[in-house]
């Protein structure tokens, strides 16, 4: 959610109402966070001096305007190209896309995309692999039926990454355009 964060203010310097309001209006399709998290993110990234704080008094109310620094630039660009772990490819994923106009070099975006596709492709050949070594068991008929759904999720993650990789691919292809 750091991250997130540091991205939103790279593009404006926001309060924490309007960083709670960025993530419902948009960045909710693809990343959860409730207001308490994100006070929390906040905290961490004014302890580690990424982001800094001007107070301010409009309309009467004291308001508190976040602005990313310098360190917190370089550690928001260095996260961007960093590997993403499987785990949590589908919300870091989308979270690189989301800021990846951010990035100015065609080549670095270029690089961003192929390390998502990379890790696409590894999770989606690991399921391939789980879904063969399954179809070799012996299946009691006691089990059949709940075997039966728990396939349904395997063979819903097959489809998801397949989706994923043809969407991700079609972005790259997109990106030799920009």
């Amino acid at each position: 959610m750091e991250n997130v964060v540091l991205g939103l203010l790279i593009i404006h310097s926001l309060t924490l109402y309007e960083l709670n309001r960025a993530f419902k209006q948009g960045i909710s399709m693809f990343y959860s966070a409730s207001y308490g998290s994100l006070q929390f993110a906040v905290k961490n990234l004014l302890n580690n001096r990424m982001i800094v704080f001007e107070e301010k008094v409009e309309k009467g109310r004291n308001k508190k305007v976040y602005s990313i620094t310098e360190h917190g630039k370089d550690a928001f660009y260095r996260w961007m190209l960093d590997e993403i772990p499987a785990n949590k490819l589908e919300v870091t994923a989308l979270s690189k896309v989301y800021f990846l106009g951010l990035i100015q070099d065609i080549e670095q975006k270029k690089q961003i995309l192929l390390e998502i596709l990379s890790k696409i492709q590894k999770v989606q050949d690991e399921l391939g692999k789980m879904n063969q070594e399954i179809s070799r068991f012996e299946i009691p008929d006691s089990y059949r039926d709940i075997l039966k759904y728990q396939l349904k999720t395997l063979d819903y993650g097959l489809q998801a990454h397949s989706f994923a990789r043809e969407w991700f691919l079609a972005l790259l292809k997109d990106s030799d355009r920009s």
